[in-house]
């Protein structure tokens, strides 16, 4: 009778493992993924802001180039390294001390009054914010069990796809609101509530991580840090300035520059001492595979975002709250498969489901040309592009979370920050990229104010900027077909040693 109850009650726990996490899992979930939506919103947020930013500060338009691409450079540019200084110093560490600098900097943007300080201001929160972000994926992995982390990851993609539209949302309220007649502002200043939430809370809810307590490569992160700045400056500005000779120039540094960094690399790693990135991974061919995978899939993801904001802002006239709620259906779709994602894995493995994640969005996209072309009007435009908005969601949700559980599983937890931060990285060069090349199709032959842009001209345009980004998931998803097929070579592969 005494042994009875204990064996009722046993198998409970192992039951209700998978689906629902220990509390400890959960706090710090909850805490990294809110940090997480606060950043994402934030990358986003300032577009719909900018008439509003030009009129109080007298802002340029390469002033307001500046203020946009000088958060994406210093985001983009430090990732790497503040990966792997989680990895030396403790994740912790380094998540407070991101948080409290994206919340002073956040505080410095809002009280901006000129826009050289914005300017600068802005340059300091992408910088707080490349320290913070890999600490996010990190703590991710490290902390939730390998049986839930899918779930984890899938969660991850809900706040992306969300995050993505809600940051423009929430300026259009903000700003339409004009809180204490402070304009623009509160788009920077909702942040310092967050924030102080989020340094207050991670004491407790962030698990502990005393790290390796090994020397940075120095020389690696200044390396890769010129590398970075020699590719996104000219991707970021260079169409705005019409592709000056400086860019050019910056652009075949790179690949010289890439060449210096892979050998420090490999002669730091020979003399015994921990390089920014271990040239161990480079030999695993699916981790090589997944930094390609991920800069080809944004290149297409994100210059949608923006090009689409430009068509209905510009070319039909919608508001900031008219065009985040002609988004919102990209985000209903991705958001749905994101919170399926790890039992669609579970099922069908995770080359399978990212695969047909690539091939949903290369479809949908497909419809989109379609639907743009049978739209001349532009009457009812966000209605009619819903349901393929829908659609192309779907698929975004089945790529983003599986795919950095699939890659972070394969790394060893020592290198658990760097490979967040490569990943990250790769993701910024690909929206960059993306940005510029799609940028080629949808202005060419255009020189002058977004203002005079109308949708006739703008319908064409989109229709090319589609085509591109139809051809880019397409060449993602063979990208995805490589990775499968070495996946399965290899047994499913280990930590990459």
């Amino acid at each position: 009778m005494s042994r009875s109850p204990r064996t009722s009650r046993s198998p409970a726990p192992k039951a209700t493992a998978p689906d629902r996490f220990p509390p400890a899992e959960r706090k710090a979930a909850a805490l990294v993924l809110g940090a997480a939506f606060m950043l994402l919103a934030d990358t986003s947020i300032v577009n719909v802001a900018i008439p509003s930013l030009q009129r109080d500060l007298g802002a340029s338009v390469p002033d307001v180039q500046l203020v946009v691409a000088g958060y994406v450079v210093a985001y983009a540019v430090m990732l790497i390294t503040s990966g792997r200084l989680g990895d030396l110093y403790g994740r912790r560490r380094m998540f407070m001390i991101g948080a409290v600098s994206f919340t002073l900097a956040s505080l410095a943007c809002g009280l901006s009054q000129g826009p050289g300080e914005l300017i600068a201001a802005r340059v300091w929160q992408g910088l707080s914010a490349s320290v913070l972000y890999p600490q996010v994926i990190a703590t991710l992995h490290l902390t939730v069990a390998a049986e839930r982390r899918g779930r984890a990851f899938a969660l991850l993609g809900a706040v992306v796809s969300c995050a993505t539209i809600a940051g423009p949302l929430i300026a259009g309220l903000l700003i339409a609101a004009d809180v204490g007649g402070l304009q623009w502002r509160p788009i920077f200043l909702i942040n310092i509530p967050v924030g102080a939430v989020l340094i207050a809370l991670a004491p407790r809810m962030v698990p502990a991580h005393k790290g390796l307590r090994l020397r940075l490569d120095y020389a690696g992160s200044l390396t890769v840090v010129l590398l970075l700045v020699a590719l996104l400056v000219p991707l970021t500005v260079g169409r705005d300035q019409d592709w000056p000779l400086w860019g050019w120039l910056l652009l075949l540094c790179v690949p010289v520059l890439l060449a210096v960094f892979l050998r420090l690399e490999a002669v730091l790693e020979r003399r015994g001492r921990f390089p920014l990135l271990r040239p161990g991974l480079w030999s695993d061919p699916a981790f090589r595979l997944a930094l390609s995978l991920y800069l080809v899939y944004f290149s297409a993801v994100v210059p949608f975002f923006l090009y689409f904001s430009i068509t209905v802002q510009y070319g039909l006239g919608y508001g900031a709250l008219a065009t985040a709620a002609a988004m919102a259906p990209y985000a209903v779709g991705s958001t749905a498969t994101s919170l399926r994602s790890a039992r669609i894995v579970a099922r069908f493995g995770a080359p399978r489901t990212i695969l047909a994640g690539c091939l949903l969005c290369a479809a949908g996209s497909a419809v989109m040309i379609a639907t743009v072309a049978g739209n001349r009007s532009g009457r009812h435009f966000g209605w009619i592009m819903a349901p393929t908005m829908v659609f192309t969601g779907l698929g975004l949700g089945l790529v983003l979370g599986p795919l950095l559980n699939f890659v972070l599983a394969r790394v060893r937890a020592d290198d658990s920050g760097a490979v967040s931060g490569a990943l990250s990285t790769a993701q910024q060069i690909g929206s960059s990229l993306g940005v510029a090349l799609i940028g080629l199709a949808f202005f060419r032959g255009f020189h002058g104010e977004l203002t005079s842009l109308d949708y006739p001209a703008l319908r064409t345009d989109m229709m090319l900027g589609l085509a591109v980004i139809v051809t880019a998931f397409a060449l993602a998803s063979a990208l995805v077909w490589l990775i499968a097929r070495r996946s399965s070579a290899d047994g499913g592969g280990g930590p990459a040693s």
